[in-house]
């Protein structure tokens, strides 16, 4: 949700389709990896992996917001 915040006041209304997000699962089922990898205007930013999604999303994100803040 903070992610969504700093997009909206970086880019406004059109923030949404700016950013994305590619989730991807590694290793054998019973012991899978996600690696989630934001993208802004298709530059990558933020990249985590946890052993579930949303640990690796929140990790991507915070890293994503860390790289945002450290371009203004």
């Amino acid at each position: 949700m903070h992610l969504n915040n700093i997009m909206q006041a970086k880019y406004g209304v059109s923030s949404t389709s700016r950013i994305k997000y590619e989730e991807t699962p590694s290793g054998p089922q019973s012991m899978t990896v996600w690696t989630v990898t934001y993208f802004i205007n298709d530059m990558k930013y933020g990249e985590a992996s946890a052993t579930n999604k949303k640990a690796a999303k929140e990790a991507a994100a915070q890293k994503t917001i860390e790289m945002l803040e450290a371009e203004n």
